[in-house]
């Protein structure tokens, strides 16, 4: 009971919100059944919203595999926001700024900057933790706001766009574009960069020597260092890796999705990304699995609320509430098992 008590706190979590979720449909007259089967027909029902679908899971999977990483190392990355950004703006800044490179190098030379940045922009909060103890939790918050805004300052001065007023760059050299897999989806080959991502952090965190020491390094430091592990450099190593995914997920946004750089490219993609993680306990095939599932919830939920006219913000209500269910669940849990080892 002990093992799979997360999975159960969790599946039981998400059932209870979506029993909320139907009583509140029934408050519009709508039966809760009709209303989940537009939602899901709206995500899942043909192959253009199926890949809508997985184009809005990218940078949210992305986003929480890179907080997940983090905290399995010991380390708190926050900053995924600011990485994404930084990292999204240097690539759309690059696609303007220079032309004439054949495609497969421009395409090669993006992604690259892209994860180079996002790995830099968190190598600065990690290295003053494990050098010196600063709090990294406050320093890369605090650094979400200075990408943030710098990046703000740049669309609206030096990379302005002049194809109208809004806050964004112009549009990047073509030969930096990835394609499209349906005209009429925002999904793009990035997301192929994306599985391989994945599958490297799977294999990272589950079956490998690094995912092991990561994990004992947060467990146990003291107990690390007398085994031989070098935990500073293995909380530095999870907090690069961190913000090279979250660089990732702003390079597929420029280069896959917008083809630019948009002031509010990330419309907190790193905080529900965050969310989700810390929902599994920052397990990497249960962010997979809740970023799927709150995807396909946030794209069905423009059909449910076409055909229904139910507000698509029940959405965000069932998200809320799952999260306050499973932090109730594990507090209940931990509690009762608390007093049962008291008692006995």
């Amino acid at each position: 009971m002990e093992r799979y008590k997360g999975i159960l706190i969790i599946i039981v979590s998400f059932f209870l919100a979506i029993v909320i979720g139907g009583l509140l449909m029934l408050l519009y007259k709508v039966s809760p059944i009709e209303g989940y089967k537009e939602m899901i027909w709206g995500a899942l029902g043909n192959k253009f919203v199926f890949y809508s679908t997985l184009a809005r899971m990218v940078p949210i999977l992305l986003t929480g595999l890179s907080i997940a990483i983090s905290f399995h190392a010991g380390i708190w990355n926050i900053g995924a926001q600011g990485q994404l950004y930084l990292a999204a703006f240097v690539v759309a800044a690059m696609g303007v700024t220079f032309h004439g490179i054949p495609s497969i190098l421009y395409l090669t030379i993006g992604v690259s900057v892209g994860l180079l940045v996002g790995g830099a922009w968190a190598w600065i909060p990690g290295y003053l933790k494990v050098k010196y103890n600063v709090n990294e939790v406050v320093l890369t918050i605090m650094m979400n706001s200075i990408a943030v805004y710098f990046t703000l300052y740049m669309v609206n001065g030096p990379f302005r766009t002049t194809q109208g007023s809004l806050g964004a760059t112009n549009v990047i050299d073509k030969a930096m574009w990835f394609k499209h897999l349906n005209p009429l989806s925002n999904l793009n080959t990035g997301v192929y960069l994306a599985i391989v991502a994945v599958g490297v952090i799977v294999y990272l965190m589950t079956f490998s020597k690094y995912g092991y020491e990561w994990k004992m390094s947060r467990l146990n430091s003291r107990f690390s260092v007398y085994g031989g592990v070098n935990v500073k450099k293995n909380m530095l190593i999870a907090m690069v890796i961190s913000g090279m995914l979250a660089g990732l997920a702003g390079t597929i946004l420029v280069m896959g999705d917008y083809h630019r750089f948009l002031n509010g490219i990330s419309p907190g993609y790193s905080w529900t990304g965050m969310i989700l993680a810390m929902m599994v306990n920052y397990d990497p095939i249960g962010v997979i699995i809740t970023s799927f599932v709150y995807a396909v919830m946030a794209s069905g939920g423009l059909r449910m609320e076409l055909m229904l006219n139910i507000p698509q913000e029940l959405v965000q209500i069932i998200f809320v509430l799952s999260v306050m269910f499973v932090t109730a669940g594990y507090a209940m849990s931990n509690r009762i098992a608390n007093r049962i080892q008291e008692e006995g």
